[in-house]
């Protein structure tokens, strides 16, 4: 009797599994492509210190997917109230590139905030460039392509993990916005 139910729980398992298509349906996760979501506002006169390097991103909760004729409801699927991302802003110190974030922090955290009236999520950073000099801004890699960055939803227990792929309008090649603080 107990090598039958062992059996049971086995086969069980094994639907259960089989089940899943592959490893997002397991871990519950979709991937979205939404390409330019991230705009970076480059001075016209350039940058002196004291000015802001500034930032934002900007995007409604209905996200259309390639191959799809309706849009993916990120905040129904998720229950997101906001998006995480990763960033880095350093300075050319002598040909070494070191952060100027308080305390040494090698990156930040950015959170893109769900805002109900507009049914839209928004993030705007103004981060102070005390110091003349070389700076370069970059985003966190998105797996395997460095001129991409995740959007990671903040989801809710026992929802859908999104994760929205998207880049930064001005960057170069390896994924940076060069720019000179005068």
């Amino acid at each position: 009797m107990k090598t039958l139910r062992l059996y049971i729980l086995g086969l069980i398992s094994s639907l259960a599994l089989i089940s899943c298509n592959d490893d997002d349906e397991f871990y519950n996760a979709v991937y979205v492509d939404s390409p330019d979501l991230i705009k970076i506002n480059v001075p016209a006169g350039g940058y002196t210190a004291g000015d802001n390097l500034e930032f934002s991103i900007d995007f409604s909760r209905y996200i259309m997917e390639p191959g799809y004729t309706t849009p993916l409801d990120v905040y129904k699927t998720s229950g997101a109230t906001s998006f995480g991302f990763a960033y880095y802003l350093e300075r050319n110190d002598g040909g070494t590139w070191k952060t100027v974030f308080p305390n040494e922090d090698e990156f930040r955290i950015g959170d893109v905030l769900y805002v109900p009236a507009t049914e839209t999520y928004e993030f705007d950073e103004a981060y102070p460039l005390d110091e003349p000099g070389e700076y370069r801004f970059r985003l966190e890699y998105n797996d395997g392509n460095i001129l991409k960055t995740n959007l990671v939803s903040r989801n809710q227990e026992n929802k859908t993990m999104v994760s929205i792929i998207t880049n930064a309008d001005h960057i170069d090649s390896q994924g940076y916005y060069y720019f000179t603080v005068e």
